[in-house]
């Protein structure tokens, strides 16, 4: 899978959780999906993705999360 289309889908999910009150909750309800719905194979990628560096495109949201999983 491309890691353009895998940053996007993370930012979906993100904007979804983006509209929660509270931070933490946010940032837990992004982990959890990722945890939930997607393979290893692509919570392995996106953290590769973040961990280059090149995380101007990754919603807050999402990087916060991926610390959690």
């Amino acid at each position: 899978m491309e890691d353009q289309h895998i940053v996007n889908m993370a930012n979906q999910i993100a904007s979804f959780f983006e509209a929660y009150p509270d931070q933490a909750e946010a940032i837990d309800g992004v982990s959890g999906h990722l945890k939930k719905f997607w393979s290893p194979k692509m919570r392995v990628k996106l953290k590769e993705i973040a961990d280059q560096g090149d995380i101007d495109n990754i919603h807050h949201l999402v990087l916060d999360a991926i610390k959690l999983i």
